[in-house]
């Protein structure tokens, strides 16, 4: 076996400011295409309110396609009684208990998706998002 330190990590934070709105619709809080052009592994995510919604709407986050609801990153957690300035870990939100978590992959033709159950007016927040460049060969 060989190993080389490469130059390029390519993993690291990725952060998104979130501006609530008044959808519902799936997808209607936003939707962004891959901005990177390579395969990204989520390995976490954590959603750090800034201001809570004015009403009681939660919010999926999930990798899909443009105009989906996906809830792969954050399962339709309560954005309204957050605590303003916390962390929220987005994995830990899975009701399903999940005691191993298999990273959402975020492919060049695929889009990040924001989904509210209601309106989500008067909700700040950014999420981050650490990823892991898939690699599709060894780099010398």
């Amino acid at each position: 076996m060989t190993t080389v330190l490469r130059q390029e990590f390519g993993s690291g934070f990725m952060s998104f400011g979130i501006t609530g709105v008044a959808s519902a619709a799936a997808a209607g809080q936003g939707s962004i295409l891959n901005p990177t052009g390579h395969s990204l592994a989520i390995l976490e995510a954590w959603i750090v309110p800034i201001t809570e919604s004015t009403g009681s709407a939660n919010l999926g986050i999930g990798i899909t396609t443009a105009a989906a609801k996906a809830t792969d990153i954050l399962n339709d957690d309560d954005m309204n009684g957050v605590t303003e300035g916390q962390a929220i870990n987005c994995f830990a939100q899975d009701p399903g208990a999940k005691t191993i978590i298999v990273p959402a992959v975020w492919t060049p033709t695929t889009y990040l998706t924001l989904t509210a159950s209601a309106t989500l007016v008067g909700f700040t927040g950014v999420l981050y998002l650490r990823i892991l460049k898939i690699p599709t060969e060894v780099e010398p």
